[in-house]
């Protein structure tokens, strides 16, 4: 299975925050640690946004947060809301299904398996087991030292 690119840079975003917990950050500043253009990361933001990873603020002093502390933010529900759309293979989308095999094929229920598996072993990694004492991470997000054990309490 592959990651499509707007869930590896949903969770670049996530990562990205959660390093920098302390304080707000900009969509300007994630693009360029991140390596993604500001425009396609906005429109990422604002689907995290919307399902309630991260809090925004506009304004001259606006930015980002996470909505909630990375140990209560599991993989599994990020990645199959951003993989709901991208189709294993061609036969589960029914509209566009061009293979002939689809009424005797197998296939289709060992890839459901698969994905299933796949996202099981998600729902037990939290965006707190990716950053917590990342040294190397915190030093490509521009820290000298990994995110802490004691989280900052959350922005007001």
């Amino acid at each position: 299975m592959r990651v499509t690119k707007r869930t590896n840079i949903a969770t670049r975003v996530l990562m990205y925050c959660a390093v920098h917990s302390s304080h707000l950050v900009t969509k300007a500043q994630i693009a360029r640690a991140c390596n993604s253009s500001e425009h396609h990361l906005g429109q990422i933001v604002n689907q995290l946004a919307q399902l309630g990873y991260l809090e925004t603020r506009r304004g001259r002093h606006g930015g980002l947060k996470l909505a909630r502390t990375p140990d209560k933010i599991p993989l599994g529900p990020l990645f199959r809301a951003f993989e709901a759309k991208a189709p294993l293979a061609e036969c589960f989308v029914a509209e566009t299904n061009t293979c002939p095999l689809v009424d005797a094929c197998r296939l289709r229920n060992a890839l459901t398996n698969a994905a299933e598996a796949f996202y099981a072993a998600l729902d037990e990694v939290t965006l707190d087991d990716l950053v917590l004492d990342n040294a190397p991470l915190s030093k490509v997000f521009g820290l000298d030292t990994p995110a802490p054990l004691a989280r900052p309490a959350a922005l007001e």
